[in-house]
């Protein structure tokens, strides 16, 4: 049903001193400055994970050596979504509208857009913790009992979540570092995943900056330093969390697994109807957005929504 000049006789009216459409800025992408954004020419990809060795075996003289051998795990495939939205004017409003409202509508496509880029990449954090998406183990991004791939006897399963949820505080952003710091492989050897980036709603934005910015510890009458002064971590606000309790500690892009594969960047196309005069106008792009593995991510709800 196209939009029809009776639905919008305001657009109409020349008298009108202003019509608000479109007012307001977007934020710049956030989504960006987490995850490892790619571009793909393919139907689908897919992450694979393929553990390393153990530790050396002390040899007895003239016994074999000990052999060992990498097992492969799971893979995680993503495959692109489609999403595409488009409006539908007549003629007779598209030239009498007084504003050029009607004209400047693909700006609202744009920002439809940018919205669902937005919210389809943070529901990887949103869902974190629920098995609503799941990695290569099959298990949320933040869980308690990551297994291990190997299947080691002894080995696993691993943790990149706060044993007891906590609220953002020193305490508990010092053992989501000491959780991160102490990850290692599928055979049980240390690997060097740093933090980097505090990710926390905006409710939270002012206990981030208290804790990274302070030059004493904060909340306390002590006169101590504060130790997270050294850690080189910056925060970054996720307006797009739905939780205003739940935090995560994230390294580099290099040592995570936060996916998002460009199969069709955003398109804008119009055509005109030729039997009504209606103009129409329409944005279309594929992409696919996930996890692969957990590695280089510690999360927790909190306690609850603040």
């Amino acid at each position: 049903m196209p939009s029809r000049s009776s639905a919008f006789s305001n657009l109409l009216q020349p008298e009108l001193h202003e019509i608000f459409f479109e007012k307001y800025g977007m934020r710049p992408k956030e989504y960006t400055e987490l995850f490892d954004v790619m571009s793909t020419e393919r139907a689908y990809e897919q992450d694979g994970e393929i553990t390393g060795l153990g530790q050396m075996v002390q040899k007895t003289e003239g016994m074999p050596i000990t052999y060992d051998d990498p097992i492969q795990g799971a893979l995680k495939t993503y495959t692109p979504v489609p999403f595409g939205l488009g409006f539908r004017v007549t003629h007779e409003l598209y030239k009498d509208d007084q504003y050029n409202v009607i004209k400047r509508m693909p700006q609202a496509l744009s920002r439809s857009a940018h919205q669902t880029e937005e919210i389809q990449a943070w529901n990887v954090m949103n869902y974190a913790f629920s098995t609503t998406q799941l990695g290569l183990d099959g298990k949320p991004l933040c869980s308690l009992t990551h297994p291990n791939v190997s299947g080691a006897a002894g080995s696993g399963p691993y943790s990149n979540r706060l044993t007891t949820d906590a609220d953002l505080s020193i305490t508990s952003l010092q053992s989501a570092i000491e959780l991160m710091e102490n990850t290692t492989d599928d055979r049980d050897l240390p690997i060097l995943v740093r933090p980097r980036t505090l990710v926390v709603h905006n409710h939270l934005k002012w206990m981030a900056r208290e804790l990274l910015n302070s030059e004493k510890k904060p909340h306390t009458s002590d006169n101590e330093i504060n130790s997270l002064a050294d850690e080189d971590l910056k925060y970054m606000v996720g307006h797009y969390l739905s939780s205003n309790s739940a935090w995560f500690l994230c390294s580099g892009k290099e040592d995570h697994y936060l996916r998002f594969f460009w199969r069709e960047k955003l398109a804008f196309d119009n055509d005109d109807d030729f039997d009504t005069g209606d103009a129409k106008f329409k944005a279309y792009m594929r992409f696919s957005v996930g996890f692969s593995g957990w590695r280089g991510i510690v999360g927790t709800p909190g306690v609850g929504n603040i």
